[in-house]
């Protein structure tokens, strides 16, 4: 399936799982889709599986935004306590579309635990409570990993194993295109640890690999941190030189800020010095270097900015770079840092999402099944490859994503057949149907105009829930810290914009409703002073506001 056809059926709203080899554009896919949500308003939520994985599409761990948190099962007494969050409890009710990145390492309970909260937060017996979830990834790259003691061990339990997966029906959109791979072999070695097919002229070529001279320009991937820490230090102090330290400078505070700063891969305090070897950490946006480009620190100008002498020769000065995590479209925190790391060597886990030119690989230790395919997969070609230790994990791939992989094409194939039979005004009709379903408006906003429309939106949502919770407009005013009067004007748009609203138990008696709709009716007006005079001031405004809702 091509990009465009991807976007195109996210578009529909439908729970979708995104998906392709890597290096296919799930990433860029995302990035649009999450743009044309916030062009019309619509409230989203961007979450991944782990904190790298978050960082690099602006969100935060599925774990921290659902309030599940380490728990391991959900209780009742859980779904009650979560409720009584606030915070957590309005952000599953504003939201629409809940993107969840790298899917591969959620455990299928998880998946499980995330239905049964929504259904119970949303009051929604539809799966995931009758929100669009997008999950993204690749279940061949790193599975579900667990920590026992100081190792890991993977839990091979994926996410389409899960109840609500199944009963969600997820569309697939397969991704078929390549971007990253410039080099057949490669390709084909990639492509038959995917299908099981690994024969031995692929080992011999990446055997061929290891005869290769050691090169200081190649950076070293390992499956451990320890391996990675020992070598960077070590080559670092060797260095001669004055050591330059570059600060993290934070906006934001608390849990949410402490995440950004744990799961980016950007150091809070970052020490450099001429000669240190460094990797970019993110893509530039004047595309002077991209994500996983290597380089050496050959200068410093004047106001300590550090050059890069990248592989290919050509010298660039790099500034401080920002990451974020956004909710609905507001920034609740965000750090800038160089986005440059020392790079002698780094672990496998954090190369995912990174286009590598070159690469010193040690897979002895391997010990998760997608080790090894995310490690090849970072590199552009097999000439960039020197493999210096192996192990038979390394190349393993679980054979119950290999079965699954053929049903992914399968499902894609049909979405694929299905949308073809649309018309292009019937797909805008359908797309359209969507927006304004999930509150979102038709034509496009300005960035500026969608985040003032989405907070005004996101209020009334707050008001609405709150009603149907059965709390009185005293006890709304106080929670909110708003005025009794704001709540009613809230309701008043609620009811203007045909929204199911409950409200049986905030109105006056019955014989005060039938009163004041009489002065209405008898007077001929919706005006509230006439009736407040007529009725001699026995009702406040606030009475005859309510009661006039049911005209």
């Amino acid at each position: 399936m091509t990009q465009a056809t991807a976007l195109t059926i996210l578009k529909l709203g439908h729970t979708t799982f995104l998906t392709g080899a890597a290096g296919a554009g799930k990433s860029y896919v995302l990035r649009e889709y999450i743009s044309y949500l916030k062009r019309h308003g619509v409230r989203y939520a961007v979450t991944a599986s782990t904190g790298i994985a978050s960082t690099h599409i602006g969100g935060t761990t599925i774990h921290a935004w659902s309030g599940i948190g380490i728990r391991q099962k959900l209780t009742a007494y859980d779904l009650d306590g979560i409720e009584e969050k606030a915070n957590v409890y309005k952000r599953w009710n504003d939201t629409q579309v809940l993107i969840i990145d790298e899917i591969s390492m959620l455990h299928a309970s998880f998946v499980d635990m995330l239905d049964k909260l929504a259904k119970h937060l949303r009051r929604n017996d539809a799966p995931f409570g009758g929100m669009q979830v997008v999950f993204t990834g690749d279940f061949f790259q790193l599975p579900p990993v667990v920590r026992q003691g100081n190792e890991y061990e993977s839990i091979d339990v994926f996410a389409f194993a899960s109840s609500a997966w199944k009963a969600a029906k997820p569309v697939v959109c397969y991704l078929t295109e390549q971007f990253r791979q410039e080099d057949d072999t490669l390709t084909n070695i990639l492509n038959a640890i995917r299908l099981g097919e690994v024969e031995e002229d692929h080992y011999l070529s990446l055997q061929e690999t290891s005869k290769r001279p050691h090169a200081d320009d190649h950076i070293k991937l390992y499956t451990h941190n320890e391996n990675v820490d020992l070598i960077n230090r070590k080559a670092f102090d060797a260095l001669d030189g004055e050591v330059r330290v570059y600060s993290m400078v934070t906006k934001g505070k608390g849990p949410v800020l402490e995440s950004l700063k744990n799961n980016c891969l950007a150091d809070e305090i970052l020490e450099l010095k001429i000669g240190a070897k460094v990797i970019c950490i993110k893509n530039d946006m004047e595309r002077k270097y991209a994500n996983g480009s290597m380089g050496i620190i050959v200068d410093f100008e004047q106001d300590n900015t550090p050059v890069v002498e990248l592989a290919s020769g050509k010298r660039v000065s790099i500034k401080p770079d920002t990451w974020r995590i956004e909710e609905d479209g507001k920034v609740r925190a965000e750090i800038s840092q160089l986005p440059i790391k020392l790079a002698w060597a780094i672990t496998v886990h954090k190369s995912q999402g990174m286009t590598l030119d070159r690469a010193e690989i040690d897979l002895s230790r391997a010990f998760a099944s997608g080790q090894g395919y995310v490690a090849l997969s970072r590199l552009k070609s097999l000439e960039g490859l020197h493999l210096v230790g192996f192990n038979p994990q390394a190349l393993k791939i679980s054979e119950e994503v290999r079965e699954m992989d053929y049903t992914f094409r399968s499902k894609s194939k049909q979405a694929e057949i299905a949308i073809d039979k649309y018309t292009k005004e019937q797909l805008e009709e359908l797309h359209s149907a969507f927006l304004t379903q999930s509150g979102g408006t038709l034509v496009e906003l300005s960035e500026e105009d969608a985040e003032d429309i989405q907070d005004k939106l996101l209020s009334h949502v707050v008001t609405q829930e709150m009603l149907k919770l059965g709390k009185s407009i005293k006890d709304i005013a106080k929670e909110r810290d708003i005025s009794e009067d704001t709540v009613i004007g809230h309701i008043e748009k609620l009811a203007e914009m045909g929204d199911d609203i409950t409200i049986e138990h905030i109105l006056p008696a019955k014989k005060d409703v039938t009163a004041i709709k009489k002065a209405f009716k008898e007077l001929d007006t919706k005006k509230l002073t006439p009736a407040f005079e007529h009725l001699k001031g026995k009702y406040t405004y606030h009475q005859l506001r309510l009661v006039r809702l049911l005209l």
